[in-house]
């Protein structure tokens, strides 16, 4: 966090999030924050536990979209804590109060360039905070990268480091990297091993032809079978819908 000082004494000033005034603990004189001009840094500490993030990846990878035998056979090779540094920034658009995430890093891990805040508590970063072993990345953008481009006027800015863990495992002889999210279970990957399409394509081929005998019979008997004919579509969208679906979730 840009340094605060009491304008009276010159003590140091701690602010805490979601305050616009602070009491000197020297001289007990209050202070306005101007949040639009500072840069906070805050921390959103990790609700998972390792075992319990370790239990939802196992959960995920029982999704039908994955390998049927992912869940059985996927060998975790590594398990990493991370802290991903976001800016955050509190804009004032056309009278109502946005929030814009953008990466303070560059990264090729996937769901960690487009962030939105998930649910968790957010605290003062600073010396007295411990990361409990998790690896702080090192911002390598700067915040007047993204300043001339956002809308609206400036209410809050700051530095905020999301915790994830980073899964890479093995399958097949084959290696994948998926990301978590600390405080939500969410996860995040940019590739996987798919589950073989043909059940679902089989599934898929009944749903259809059941809507076209249901529609011809509908037509031609009675209209009671149409029924017949929007169950079985209905069925063909659900099936098709999860076969393409890209897996996500493995939540609490």
């Amino acid at each position: 966090m840009s340094p605060l000082s009491c304008p009276k004494c010159g003590a140091p000033v701690r602010a805490e999030h979601g305050k616009q005034y602070v009491t000197c603990d020297s001289c007990q004189t209050v202070i306005y924050i101007d949040r639009s001009s500072v840069i906070f840094n805050y921390i959103m500490p990790f609700i998972l536990d390792e075992e319990k993030a370790r239990a939802v990846f196992r959960r995920w990878c029982a999704g039908p979209s994955l390998a049927k035998d992912l869940e059985l056979n996927a060998e975790v090779t590594s398990v990493e804590k991370i802290y991903f540094p976001v800016f955050l920034f509190r804009r004032t658009i056309k009278g109502q109060e946005k929030s814009i995430i953008k990466p303070a890093k560059g990264t090729t891990l996937p769901g960690l360039q487009s962030q939105i805040i998930p649910p968790g508590d957010v605290i003062v970063f600073d010396a007295t905070i411990s990361t409990k072993g998790a690896e702080v990345i090192t911002p390598e953008i700067s915040v007047e990268t993204y300043l001339a481009d956002l809308p609206g006027t400036a209410k809050e800015q700051a530095l905020l480091y999301l915790p994830f863990y980073v899964f890479h495992y093995r399958y097949q002889g084959v290696d994948y990297t998926s990301v978590m999210g600390g405080t939500s279970g969410r996860v995040y990957t940019a590739g996987f091993p798919g589950r073989s399409a043909a059940p679902y394509a089989l599934v898929v081929g009944g749903g259809f032809l059941l809507a076209f005998i249901g529609g011809i019979l509908g037509f031609t008997v009675t209209p009671i079978f149409y029924v017949l004919a929007f169950a079985g579509a209905a069925l063909a969208m659900f099936t098709g819908r999860a076969v393409v679906k890209t897996p996500e979730g493995g939540k609490l």
